[in-house]
């Protein structure tokens, strides 16, 4: 009897054993089974420094591999990456020095974190990036840079950023969409911030470390086994394929080849609507607003003081085109609804309590306010002269160029001439171009249309990341900005009550702030300086088999791929 209980006992251990085993080798094979992620976009980025061509595609390999001190969220709240936490009046790392309007900044390091060499990432790399942004031969620009008087160590982990103004965006100042730190240890100093290799070939502290980059094909990234992030990635290898063709990637993701199609137009997020196999993420709110640009100085010039526009420096002109533009009827036909009307650059919250009241679609109103700014129509033809205009010789004809960018694709293309039909309805005439944005928006040196002033109307998206809209403000309406290579006020627009307020939106104070933007909202809405549309789509599709992609309106798609998890086949 007992030998019987001691086999019975033997072979249950036995089977135990045999059971524990094969669970381990099933357990193994899953684990070294890789996964794996595709992301296709149409075109290389131009390096892993999104700071110096902007294009997207550099912002999103950079998320991979490099962080920042902070980054925001879709929703817009403030996260920490490189920093252990966010330093603030109530924590005592934000001290302000009311009497000379000055701040100093202390920011304290996550221990622990390290370049994929090994070496600890720490306030050297801090003072490093900045360093190299600042320097004036080689370095760039990031907003808020001239209001830093220097960077201070105090030790490994920690680094004071001294202000000589109070700069309410310093939260992202070394974070954000564009900007990460890099390591002092591996890039070249000496090449330079715009120039260095390692924005290339970078050392990363990020999610992912790039494996392989083959120009024009594809470039290749494994997760990083030394993640801070315990536990994260979960997904082994992200590749991003180069496939220039909008059908191609579309098709891609629809037979499972592709994961991830970023900065989806509403042209293929209309056709990719009930699709069972795909998802397309919208971000929380809108970013992107489409827009007319005015220049108010006399083409080729930029100084509207000496030089005014023939027909844009009148604000009844641009009242005018406002009111004849149907931006229900663009927003609805072309872009399939997925536009909100939009008339203030603050439309996003927390800054979205103006009251703002819609511009109203009125043709008949617009024609009369060109009457009452001295353009008739005394020909016959159906376009306007210049009869007892201000801004023009007697008889001068009231026809201007529309100039759009190809790269958005047919949908603006048209958006373009729909509006040059609905301004030739109220005796505008309208020649319609359309370019390569580079040319658009290149520097004085390589021709850039804007800079140098040779436009009369250009029509384009933009808007700012995160929850502060003072830079984008100054970078447009600023008269600094009106500087040809210095900012975007393409338009050459002034306003002296509007310079003063935007030179106040720089405190801490946020019920003040309020209060400045608001003021500033009215002021846009009487001069304008530019003409809000309707937002565009803010958008990424992705296949259903991947999970915990959320679009941004503050970032690129990859923002949070350490936190993204993909199905078993």
């Amino acid at each position: 009897m007992a030998d019987k209980r001691r086999l019975s006992l033997f072979l249950a251990l036995a089977l135990l054993l045999a059971t524990i085993l094969l669970a381990s080798c099933d357990s193994t094979e899953i684990e070294t089974e890789e996964t794996s992620v595709v992301i296709v976009v149409p075109e290389d980025p131009p390096s892993f420094n999104a700071m110096i061509s902007d294009t997207g595609y550099d912002a999103l390999v950079m998320e991979l591999v490099l962080l920042g001190l902070t980054d925001l969220d879709a929703n817009g709240n403030i996260i920490t990456e490189l920093a252990e936490s966010l330093p603030s009046l109530e924590n005592g790392d934000v001290v302000m020095d009311e009497e000379n309007w000055t701040m100093d900044v202390t920011w304290r390091l996550r221990e622990g974190v390290k370049w994929q060499d090994g070496e600890a990432v720490t306030a050297d790399d801090v003072i490093f990036t900045y360093e190299a942004i600042a320097n004036p031969e080689t370095g760039g620009w990031i907003p808020g840079l001239d209001y830093i008087d220097s960077v201070e160590k105090v030790d490994e982990t920690t680094l004071i950023v001294h202000y000589n103004s109070v700069y309410p965006g310093y939260l992202l100042q070394f974070g954000g969409e564009q900007v990460v730190i890099w390591p002092a240890h591996y890039c070249d100093a000496e090449q330079g911030f715009i120039n260095w290799d390692c924005a290339r070939q970078p050392l990363s502290n990020g999610p992912y470390l790039l494996e392989e980059w083959v120009v024009g094909d594809h470039l290749s990234f494994t997760k990083n086994p030394d993640y801070y992030l315990a536990g994260k990635p979960t997904i082994e290898r992200i590749d991003v394929r180069i496939v220039p063709d909008e059908t191609v990637r579309k098709t891609m993701l629809l037979n499972g080849d592709a994961h991830v199609i970023p900065w989806v137009t509403e042209p293929i997020a209309h056709e990719l609507e009930g699709e069972s196999s795909v998802t397309l993420s919208i971000s929380p709110t809108s970013r992107w607003v489409m827009r007319l640009f005015p220049n108010l100085a006399e083409r080729g010039t930029t100084d509207p003081a000496a030089a005014p526009h023939p027909v844009l420096s009148d604000v009844r002109v641009r009242q005018a085109i406002r009111s004849a533009i149907n931006v229900d009827t663009i927003s609805d036909e072309l872009f399939y609804g997925y536009g909100e009307p939009t008339w203030s650059e603050f439309f996003r919250p927390p800054y979205n309590t103006c009251n703002i009241s819609r511009p109203v679609y009125d043709p008949e109103a617009a024609r009369g306010l060109l009457e009452e700014a001295g353009w008739t129509d005394t020909d016959g033809d159906g376009i306007r002269e210049c009869h007892g205009c201000a801004t023009a010789e007697e008889g001068y004809v009231m026809e201007i160029e529309i100039i759009t960018y190809s790269e958005y694709g047919e949908v603006l293309a048209l958006t373009e001439q729909l509006i040059g039909e609905q301004l030739n309805s109220i005796g505008i005439g309208t020649r319609l171009t359309v370019m390569e944005g580079s040319v658009m928006w290149a520097d004085t040196a390589s021709g850039g249309i804007e800079q140098l002033g040779d436009f009369d109307l250009d029509l384009y998206d933009d808007g700012y990341a995160g929850v502060d809209p003072t830079d984008f403000l100054w970078q447009y309406y600023a008269a600094d900005a009106a500087l040809p290579d210095y900012g975007w006020n393409v338009g050459r627009w002034y306003n002296e009550e509007f310079e003063g307020l935007l030179s106040e939106a720089y405190t801490l104070d946020e019920s003040y702030r309020q209060e400045i933007f608001c003021r500033m909202a009215e002021i846009l809405y009487e001069e304008v300086p530019q003409i809000l549309l309707f937002t565009t789509i803010n958008a990424d599709a992705y296949y259903n088999q991947l999970s915990g992609l959320q679009s941004s309106p503050n970032d690129m798609v990859t923002w949070n791929v350490a936190d993204w998890v993909i199905a078993a086949p």
